[in-house]
């Protein structure tokens, strides 16, 4: 399927040349973060997918403000999005225009995101930052209850769930895996352990001790206290045979995408995109709750029935592969956040 810009086209690049010299046109720009970090990877893969997209780090566009200028870079571009929020304030501090943002988190919306439950708990909305800061013309959420939550405030903006991807290329069964870990289950945990809202230490790590006179259960980590560098991702998903996912409230998160990518299905609170994205057996693993008890019961049942873990297995690879690669997703995004609207097919009408 095609694309067609439905804005306004032209506007040069802020660096000026391309590698061989000649004027280069770039009529979009997308900022995220960090080179080596999850969003820097999301936006060189958005970038294969629209010819006329520029994409650059925060601190690169600092540099080129302080360079060049604010006014010259915004007049350069016809587009400018951010992929977060935390971005679009950065940008509006150093006077650039933000015409479109990626939501990907309740951080800076919600009062109570430390401990706000997506499931049972009421949105207290940071009313404060929703006046300041939320300016651009269309928003992108990752998971439906966060662009529910934003709408409701935002009724007059253009507010969408935008459908996540995953790279099932990168993240994939290892053909060597076996199929059972002989007769162990290994479990892992993939997050940011010092954050509060990820309850680490008051939910997986009482998971951790729980299960601490039985053998057949191991536990594996990727944390900012014991880091997997991300070029071992995919190898860390394929040493496992369930994700837990134990946070109050979440965006994504894309480490439950990666591991249904790798075929490991996800044990996990109810919160983001996770329930949007699982298959119909795989929903049975998201629980609305935060209980010692609720998690170690399906850890059990999962322990005492090795054939639905294989098929949960194979159903979770399956979901990403059908449904959430970047090639049946890439649409959305370039709707969202540059206002580009796929071609009509021939003999459909215009």
């Amino acid at each position: 399927m095609g694309y067609q810009n439905i804005g306004q086209t032209g506007g040069m690049n802020i660096a000026g040349q391309n590698s061989k010299g000649a004027l280069k046109v770039a009529r979009h720009l997308l900022v995220y973060d960090y080179d080596w970090w999850v969003l820097g990877a999301k936006a060189k893969m958005i970038q294969q997918h629209h010819p006329f997209l520029d994409i650059c780090s925060l601190a690169e566009l600092k540099g080129s403000v302080a360079e060049k200028g604010a006014s010259a870079i915004n007049s350069s571009y016809d587009v400018i999005a951010a992929l977060g929020l935390g971005i679009a304030q950065n940008l509006s501090f150093i006077g650039i225009r933000v015409d479109s943002s990626q939501i990907g988190s309740y951080n800076y919306l919600a009062k109570n995101h430390q401990a706000y439950r997506e499931w049972s708990d009421h949105f207290k909305a940071n009313h404060d930052f929703f006046r300041r800061t939320m300016k651009a013309a269309r928003y992108g959420a990752i998971s439906p209850k966060l662009a529910y939550e934003v709408k409701k405030r935002l009724p007059h903006k253009t507010v969408s769930f935008i459908r996540p991807f995953v790279d099932t290329e990168r993240f994939c069964p290892s053909p060597t895996k076996p199929a059972d870990n002989k007769g162990k289950i290994v479990i892992g945990w993939v997050g940011n352990d010092k954050r509060k809202v990820k309850n680490y230490h008051t939910l997986y790590k009482a998971l951790v001790r729980a299960f601490a006179n039985d053998p057949n259960v191991v536990f594996i980590e990727a944390t900012r206290s014991a880091t997997v560098p991300l070029e071992k991702m995919p190898s860390f998903y394929n040493k496992l045979d369930l994700l837990l996912i134990t946070s109050s409230n979440e965006g994504g998160p894309a480490p439950a995408m990666e591991a249904y990518a790798s075929g490991v299905p996800v044990l996990s609170t109810n919160v983001g995109y996770v329930k949007t994205v699982a298959g119909p057996k795989c929903r049975s693993l998201v629980i609305d709750s935060l209980a010692l008890q609720d998690f170690a019961n399906k850890i059990r049942e999962l322990q005492a029935d090795k054939d639905y873990l294989i098929e949960l297995k194979q159903e979770a690879r399956a979901q990403m592969v059908a449904h959430f690669t970047v090639e049946k997703t890439i649409g959305d995004w370039l709707e969202v956040l540059f206002a580009i609207k796929p071609k009509p097919s021939k003999g459909e009408s215009t």
